[in-house]
């Protein structure tokens, strides 16, 4: 799926996943301390079928991989992603950034444009999925009017971790 345009920010854009994005967002991702409370598995855990996913992101029907970039010099510093949920037009939202651009704000301008975004599209519910060891984007969902839903558990790709987590969600 794909944006019809990019989302801006007052000093981000977000953008579609190019296969150029690949090293960036993967590194991102499989980054031991940037990627700890992601699904996504450490490098050395990506197997045959992971991988396949991963080189077919940019053509995805399942939702909208997104990259975030700094507006005002185009370096990618994070990613997001939107992604349909069956029912009443409800959608899971997901968003990483690297971890040498933590806590200076970019995660909620992030945030902010992704609920701007579902807002024009008409959504009726956005949810997220937070590890709850994860205070940082627990926050961060707070302070965007989400609230828990229910208790979960994810497990990172083929890896022996699995978190508690909680589905925050958030009525539009």
């Amino acid at each position: 799926m794909k944006l019809e345009h990019n989302l801006l920010g007052e000093r981000i854009l977000i953008r579609n996943y190019r296969k150029s994005d690949f090293y960036f967002m993967t590194d991102m991702w499989f980054d031991p301390e940037n990627g700890k409370y992601m699904s996504d598995p450490e490098r050395g855990y990506v197997d045959e079928k992971y991988q396949s996913i991963l080189d077919t992101l940019e053509e995805s029907d399942d939702g909208y991989y997104l990259i975030i970039e700094l507006l005002n010099t185009g370096e990618p510093i994070g990613s997001c992603g939107i992604f349909p949920v069956s029912g009443d037009a409800a959608y899971d939202i997901g968003y990483c950034i690297h971890k040498s651009y933590w806590k200076k704000g970019f995660g909620s301008e992030a945030v902010a444009l992704l609920l701007e975004w579902l807002e024009e599209h008409q959504a009726k519910k956005v949810m997220a999925e937070v590890a709850v060891k994860n205070l940082a984007s627990r926050a961060l969902l707070h302070k965007f009017g989400f609230k828990p839903e229910k208790p979960s558990q994810f497990k990172k790709y083929n890896m022996d971790v699995t978190f508690d987590s909680i589905i925050y969600a958030k009525a539009l």
